[in-house]
């Protein structure tokens, strides 16, 4: 298995593209299923056998649809998807309505809109600009359906695709279990290079949803719009123009930002 790609903060789009073009020249099909054998093995013996008590996160995005092939290897049949339906592109919604899994439960927060952004203690959620901010405003789609289904299922274990690889952290606990007072959450390919999660999904012949294909899709991956975060505020509302104009026009109503951009650019 060969790796070439540095941490998400520091790859570029083309060089996940180049990757994924060749991935059969980085990661053989032999060491991609002997992964997928192993994490599969690992969540069996994490949840004893009891696999219907247990959620795994799937958003449609690479890391989910890798994870994705491990839960139906171990027997885990329930998803769980969070999303801002008034804020998400449309092209993402068509594709998981057509290839979202068996058993998905879909949970959309319609409580954040353009005019929610429009106000000004919500003004720094779009387009956020540091980690903070990013990470408050996925607790408002991801983390508010997490909690949600927690509250109303109490599953026993809630199942990321979370890797160290993506920069994301995992508690040096046994199978890197973390507990909180609301959860508990486990994620088994949380040591996979980004080189492997493309070759499971390569070899097992998934498709990848369109963000992918869109600007800055390998950096940004799934995701509602005023997520996204390309550069300033003007360059991430032109690329967001560029993916789904009807997005800013939808939204420049009540969402004054849009509005002026669009006077000044189109």
């Amino acid at each position: 298995m060969r790796r070439v790609l540095k941490a998400k903060s520091a790859y570029s789009n083309d060089d996940v593209q180049r990757v994924w073009e060749s991935i059969t020249e980085y990661v053989t099909e032999e060491e991609a299923n002997h992964a997928v054998d192993e994490a599969a093995a690992e969540t069996r013996l994490v949840l004893d056998g009891r696999t219907d008590d247990a959620v795994y996160g799937w958003s449609g995005g690479k890391d989910s649809i890798a994870l994705q092939v491990v839960m139906e290897r171990a027997g885990v049949r329930r998803a769980l998807l969070g999303t801002l339906p008034h804020l998400e592109f449309t092209a993402y919604m068509d594709w998981v309505r057509e290839h979202q899994p068996d058993g998905l439960v879909h949970l959309g927060n319609t409580s954040i809109t353009p005019a929610w952004l429009a106000t000004p203690q919500n003004d720094r959620y779009l387009f956020p600009t540091n980690s903070t901010d990013g990470y408050r405003w996925t607790m408002l789609g991801t983390r508010w359906a997490q909690h949600l289904f927690q509250e109303q299922h109490r599953p026993r274990l809630q199942i990321y695709g979370r890797r160290t690889a993506d920069g994301n952290s995992i508690p040096a606990t046994e199978y890197g279990i973390h507990k909180t007072s609301r959860l508990t959450s486990y994620c088994p390919i949380r040591a996979w290079s980004h080189e492997l999660v493309l070759a499971v999904i390569h070899y097992n012949r998934r498709p990848l949803p369109p963000v992918y294909g869109f600007p800055n899709g390998w950096k940004t991956g799934t995701g509602s719009w005023p997520g996204r975060r390309v550069g300033d505020r003007d360059a991430s509302f032109a690329e967001t123009y560029a993916i789904e104009p009807e997005l800013l026009q939808q939204a420049a109503p009540n969402l004054p930002a849009a509005a002026d951009w669009l006077r000044r650019n189109t």
